[in-house]
Order: structure tokens, then sequence, then C-alpha cells
């Protein structure tokens, strides 16, 4: 049984997450009780769901990236930029429009550098699921230089037609979209958050922040470079046949 939604990511994803959180804890303890390996997809999701695991072990394999798919492309990139006109440096962002992905940030980080283009990529959630109304107006309302595109299929596109990714999120399993930004050979910006610990490595083109200034600062030395187009190299680590090998030997081992 994989679990990549820990009881912690339930909050700040839907409206009463907190209330809901409680009950599906008990639902994966209950779930537990009849698989033989739980498999999560970093350390530190593994140590949050080991506690409801019931003494069933608890194996780390990452999620995978398609290296087929998300690659330095200089046509996307190209068609990308003319599609949106975009001319300036720009920051993208990967994921549901909701408070735990960091989403205010984001927004006030954009205000705080008006000399660059920001971009979201993802979907808003139903009203029905999540209602804050306070949130919303935020969203409805950015800067001037962010756009918030919603939904989009080949979002390898949008990658390559950024110049760096930025993912202020306040909790994540993993992080996958990391993975595919990274593939693309974007500089990175994340929140400074323990799962990134120990597949995540701190660099020139890798920075951690807690707050807008520190993101805004460190966003502004990345851009004031050469943009790089190089693949991370720790991306290979999460390529779908390295993953795929990891899984084979986790069957494995459960079927003895």
């Amino acid at each position: 049984m994989s679990v990549h939604t820990p009881p912690s990511l339930i909050h700040g994803a839907v409206s009463f997450g907190s209330a809901l959180a409680a009950p599906y804890r008990r639902y994966l303890r209950r779930a537990a009780r009849h698989v033989d390996m739980l498999i999560a997809p970093s350390a530190f999701t593994a140590e949050e769901i080991k506690p409801i695991a019931g003494g069933v072990p608890v194996r780390v394999v990452s999620s995978g990236v398609d290296l087929s798919r998300f690659y330095p492309d200089p046509e996307k990139r190209r068609a990308f930029r003319g599609v949106y006109r975009l001319d300036r440096p720009t920051v993208i962002s990967v994921g549901q429009v909701i408070p735990r992905k960091g989403v205010e940030d984001f927004i006030t980080v954009a205000g705080l550098l008006p000399q660059f283009d920001f971009l979201w990529v993802g979907p808003e959630v139903s009203p029905l699921l999540f209602y804050n109304p306070q949130f919303n107006r935020r969203v409805h309302h950015p800067p001037a230089n962010l756009r918030f595109l919603g939904y989009m299929p080949e979002v390898e596109m949008a990658y390559n037609g950024a110049d760096l990714f930025f993912f202020p999120s306040y909790n994540e399993s993993l992080g996958l979209v990391i993975l595919e930004a990274a593939a693309v050979g974007l500089p990175l910006v994340v929140r400074d958050l323990p799962v990134y610990n120990g597949w995540l490595p701190e660099g020139e083109a890798v920075r951690r922040g807690r707050s807008p200034e520190e993101f805004a600062e460190a966003i502004t030395e990345l851009l004031s470079g050469e943009r790089s187009i190089t693949r991370h190299p720790f991306v290979e680590e999460h390529s779908l046949p390295r993953v795929g090998a990891e899984l084979v030997s986790a069957y494995e081992e459960v079927l003895g």
C-alpha cells in the first residue's frame, strides 16, 4: 500500500481539513492492518506514518519523473513564451491553488519583484471543497505581473517557458513538481522544509527560504546570473526506471 497523502497534508487543502485529518488517520490505521508493507515517497513521510502503521514495515520509494517528457527544450520555450508574450525573466510555480501550497506567499513575492513575471499553473479547487473568501480575493486580485493560468495538460511547456521554479509550499510528501522543474533545468527556490532533506541538495541553483523577503532575495540572485538549461544531476535518482526497480524490489520482499 502506497501512502502519498499523510494526515498532515489534509490541513489547508480542503475546508475543515483539521477535522478531517483525524478520521483519515483512523482510516489509514485500519487499512494498514490488511497490508504487508507501506510505501512512502520520502523519509520524512515514512516517519509520519510509522506511528499509525501498527508495526507494518514502511519502505521509502520516491515518486518518479518521466525524463522523456521533462527535459530542456528550446522549441517549447519559444512557443510558450510567444503564446503568453513573455519578454522578461519569468518565475513559475505548479500546483493546486490552495493555501497549503504557499499561494499567498507567491502573491506577496510577486508584489516585491515587479521587474519579473510570475505564473502559477494549476487548478482552483471547487468552493464546495474549499471555501476561503479572503484567500480567494487575493487570488482574484493579484499584482499586475502575476497570472494564474489554471490547469495545463502539457505542463512541460510551462516549465520550459520559465526561468526559475519557486515552490513555497508549507507541506509536501515529497514534491514531484520540484523533480519536474529540475528535470527541465530550472533553478529552484523552495521553502525550507525537512521533507527535502536527504534528496534535494542545496547549491548554486537550489535555494531555500522561510519568508517572502528571503524568497525574493534568492530569486533575484538566481535570475541575475545566466540561465542554466542543464538538468539537475539528482533527478536521475528519481527516473521512472530506477523507481520501477525499487518497486519491484519491494514486491519481491513482500512475496519473500
